[in-house]
């Protein structure tokens, strides 16, 4: 399988880096290399110090360096492990780190992180990573390395190696004996059996002490080629022996174990607080899905699919998560609804494994893991599987829940902008259908006998009826608007016919208001649907006359940019504030200004909507004479 790509950044770097470093003066010069390398890259970076217990170091210089790192803003890491080289990668490899920065080994200089081969060892286990070696750059392809999360120790490793320590023991002590006596071969013996716990399994060893306790026996204490001791100080001797190897190797193995367990938690610990670092900064249930696919792949050679709870309930293994990784290979449905259902573990295969996404309100889905052939996910595969699953749950259900609450906010967002249009339009039509009843109702009590009463009485009637068209027509634009079927013909049109047409029977609204057309509006030209620019420039003229004094003036003036007409609305009215002006265009907003005039706040809103339409935009601000201004950037059609 093809290897994915790190980012790189346009010099060529990764997008983080992580620097190791110890006590040395020259762990400051690396420190600071990398920091101004990361701000010229804008990037993260981590500064890693591993400590070698069987290495000497300065523990001020340490603290010091450190201090420097977060001084600087660094994120700070230490480690504990005899291997420093696998320890730094596999932390850069954690980390993400797209470079790594080491310090130069030279032979007048054994201080790096304790040894001088660390740098080697870097290079040969650094595989993708590009390696910045102070002073200078020396990338060095390797095979890359998978994360070792299961240990390879087991009770029965090195046996070959405890034969062929025995049988050199045994033959050295046959060739020695004339010079040493049979009775110091056994030390050789014990100190192969005091050193065999570093390499071979605690079975071994034991073994390897009961052997070797017989081999002397047999070969070396009179009488020879007999199981039997002849004198009481051998047979002490004997004894001593026996028991010391016994325990020595029991308790030297027990150590290796310990420290072996303690190093394989690290590498746990390791690897699960990168993956749940990793998936703190996703925001996304198919980012989610595929984080873990690629997190897995990368670090243990597993092919990896989620697959979440259905809308019924039932687990939906039609496909993995929406948008996220292809189905691994050797999916099994029915083993993957066994799963689900039991909130078990199911390997139907060793290399293939189903895991449950647990949750509080259940199980949210499963985690599908399919390893190679030869490598089974079982034990502390499987526990490391299942530590990564419940993170990858938490996760899921943290960004479940966050669409959950969008929806609600959605729904309970539409729920009050329906009260508010209710409220709203219920309020605004009441007045004309309580004139349209009176006017009515008077004209059938006998008023339509009087001329001038009739007359009266009809002419309100018809304003009244001109509000409630008014009403229904901004309802529909903004039905329209809101469900996308507004259908624009645009063609050539004139401004100053526009305003001309919009003013039309609104010269009651303006009550001695003027609207003045300036000379660059009165030819300016637009490319837009004539019937639509009409109602977009009859609500901003009605929107004047709401808001501003009787007297009260507003100028339209015109300028021409290339592929568009600017065409603004200038008034020297109260104006609006500063905090207001960006609201002025939503949906049911009204100024803190408007007192208990009527109106839905739909005006403006319909006004943006119909000029986005056309492909232009609108915009509020302050007049230069004081008051209010609104300024639509129309299209126009360019002459060629």
């Amino acid at each position: 399988m093809e290897e994915p790509i790190s980012s790189r950044s346009e010099s060529g770097l990764g997008d983080h880096f992580l620097v190791a470093v110890t006590g040395s003066r020259n762990s400051e010069y690396l420190i600071r290399w990398t920091d101004a390398a990361a701000r010229r890259q804008g990037a993260a970076w981590t500064v890693l110090h591993v400590h070698d217990p069987e290495c000497d170091e300065d523990p001020a210089g340490v603290e010091r360096n450190l201090a420097l790192a977060r001084t600087l803003g660094a994120e700070i890491l230490s480690a504990v492990d005899r291997d420093v080289a696998s320890c730094i990668v596999r932390h850069a490899r954690v980390k993400d780190a797209g470079t790594l920065v080491i310090g130069k080994a030279e032979e007048a200089d054994r201080s790096f992180l304790g040894r001088r081969s660390v740098m080697e060892d870097i290079l040969r286990e650094s595989g993708d990573l590009d390696v910045v070696i102070l002073r200078g750059k020396a990338p060095v392809p390797s095979v890359r390395r998978p994360l070792k999360i299961r240990d390879s120790s087991g009770p029965l490793r090195g046996v070959p190696l405890a034969l062929a320590a025995l049988a050199s023991i045994t033959l050295l002590g046959h060739l020695a004996q004339p010079a040493l006596g049979y009775r110091s071969v056994s030390i050789l013996y014990l100190l192969v059996n005091m050193t065999l716990p570093f390499a071979c399994g605690r079975i071994t060893v034991l073994a390897s002490a009961a052997l070797s306790s017989l081999l002397w026996n047999f070969l070396f204490i009179p009488p020879r080629l007999t199981f039997s001791i002849a004198s009481l100080e051998d047979l002490l001797m004997f004894t001593a022996y026996f028991l010391a190897a016994f325990a020595g190797g029991l308790l030297t193995s027990r150590l290796k174990e310990k420290e072996s367990a303690l190093s394989l938690r690290e590498r746990r610990m390791a690897f699960l607080y990168g993956f749940t670092r990793a998936v703190s900064r996703e925001r996304d249930i198919a980012g989610l899905a595929r984080l873990a696919s690629d997190y897995l792949e990368r670090h243990m050679r597993v092919r990896a699919s989620v697959f979440l709870r259905g809308t019924d309930g039932t687990l939906d293994t039609g496909g993995p998560v929406r948008g996220g990784p292809p189905t691994a290979p050797g999916f099994d449905p029915s083993a993957a609804a066994r799963c689900f259902q039991s909130d078990v573990c199911v390997a139907d295969d060793p290399g293939r494994l189903y895991i449950p996404l647990g949750s509080q309100d259940g199980v949210l889905g499963i985690l599908y893991a399919a390893g190679p052939g030869e490598r089974a996910l079982d034990g502390e595969n499987r526990e490391v599987l299942s530590a990564l699953a419940g993170n990858l749950a938490l996760a899921l259900e943290r960004e479940l829940l966050a669409e959950e609450n969008e929806r609600n906010k959605l729904a309970g967002e539409s729920a009050r902008l329906s009260r508010i249009l209710l409220n709203h339009v219920s309020h605004e039509l009441r007045t004309p259908l309580t004139t349209i009843t009176g006017s009515v109702s008077a004209l059938q009590a006998g008023a339509a006998e009087d001329p001038a009463l009739r007359g009266e009485l009809l002419s309100e009637t018809m304003i009244a009826a001109g509000k409630l068209n008014r009403i229904v027509e901004d309802l529909l634009a903004m039905s329209r608007l809101e469900a996308g079927r507004l259908v624009v013909r645009p063609e050539t049109a004139y401004v100053g016919e526009l305003i001309g047409a919009a003013r039309e029977g609104l010269e009651s609204d303006l009550g001695g208001r003027t609207v003045t057309l300036e000379e660059s509006a009165r030819d300016a030209e637009i490319t837009a649907d004539p019937v639509l620019m009409v109602q977009v420039f009859r609500n901003i003229l009605r929107n004047f006359s709401a808001y501003t004094p009787p007297g009260s003036t507003l100028r339209v003036g015109s300028e021409s940019v290339p592929g568009a007409t600017v065409v603004r609305f200038s008034d020297d009215g109260p104006g609006v504030s500063e905090r207001e002006l960006p609201l002025l265009f939503d949906t049911f907003f009204r100024g803190s200004r408007t007192g208990a005039r009527p109106g839905c706040g739909l005006g403006l809103s319909i006004c943006r909507g119909i000029v986005e339409a056309h492909g232009g935009s609108a915009r509020a601000a302050r007049s230069d004479r004081g008051g209010f201004m609104i300024e639509l950037r129309l299209p126009r059609k360019e002459e060629s």
